[in-house]
Order: structure tokens, then sequence, then C-alpha cells
């Protein structure tokens, strides 16, 4: 397996299993999200939509850019009755720092893009923390921030998730 683990070339591949790769992924991204799970869970589990939203910022930007996180970021504000429009923001502004670096990210390993997405997660989970108006529920800092270990844990794995998701759709 290559080390960046990239999608077969752009040729081969139909523009409809693409979407359809796109759209299934973020489904059940969000349903990991929003299913109910126990407390534990919920306070240490990976940030999966956003996770597959920077995924495919990263592999196929003209198809998935600003628009689609911010629907996206939108989509999980109603599906958890958040402040609206809190995870659009974030979801959008972590997508324009990646696709802006999209070429740098594109080229390094599973490992340098997961020490990325983990400094960025600790910057969208304290600017998320910002907006709802600091720490509620007896959450400590250091919990919420767990949540950036769990994004670099969870980054090659899905990365390798994808990638064999890609190979059987094309």
């Amino acid at each position: 397996m290559p080390q960046r683990l990239a999608p077969p070339p752009m040729e081969n591949r139909p523009m409809r299993s693409e979407w359809l790769s796109i759209i299934s992924t973020s489904f059940v991204a969000l349903i990991f999200t929003l299913f109910p799970h126990n407390e534990w869970y919920q306070q240490y589990a990976p940030q999966w939509l956003l996770l597959t939203v920077l995924y495919w910022c990263i592999q196929e930007p003209t198809r998935v850019g600003l628009i689609y996180a911010w629907f996206l970021g939108l989509v999980l504000d109603v599906g958890t009755v958040g402040l609206l429009g809190a995870n659009a923001l974030l979801f959008t502004l972590s997508a324009a720092l990646v696709l802006g670096i999209r070429q740098m990210l594109f080229v390094t390993g599973p490992m340098q893009q997961a020490l990325f997405i983990a400094g960025l997660s600790i910057v969208f989970l304290l600017l998320s923390l910002w907006m709802q108006g600091g720490i509620e529920n007896g959450v400590t800092v250091l919990n919420y921030l767990a949540r950036a270990l769990s994004n670099l844990i969870a980054w090659p794995v899905m990365l390798l998730m994808f990638y064999l998701i890609r190979q059987r759709l094309s």
C-alpha cells in the first residue's frame, strides 16, 4: 500500500462513484456523530464529521469545498440542537485552512497529516468552547481537548478505511 494512500487516477474514476463515496462517507460520519452513545464516548469520540470533511477537502477539492463544509456543519448544528451556525462556521474555517495548504498535506504521510489534523482540532475545539460560553456540565478543558487526541488516533485509521472504500467503488 502506498504511503500517502493516494486515490486512483481521476481519469479511471466515474464521477458518480466519487459522489457516492463522498455522500455515503459523510452520511455514516454524521450517524456516528449524532447517534446517542454513553457519556464517556460522547466526551472522547473523534469528530467523525469534521475528519470526513477535511479528508474530502484534501482528496477532492474540486468537489468538496467551503460550501459542502458549511452545509455539513449546519446539519450538525441542527442535529445537535446547538448554537445554530457554530459548527457551520468552524467547519468552513477548518476547510478553508486545509484547502489553503492542500498541496502540502496531500504529499505528506498519514502521521504528519494526523499531527496537523490534531493541531487543527485543538483550535477547532477551543473556538467551539469559546463560542459555547465556556465550560458547562463539569467538563474540564483537558477532557474537552482529549477529542483532539482521539482525532489524532482516528485519522490514519480513517485514511485506510476511505482508501479501501474508494478502491472498492472505483
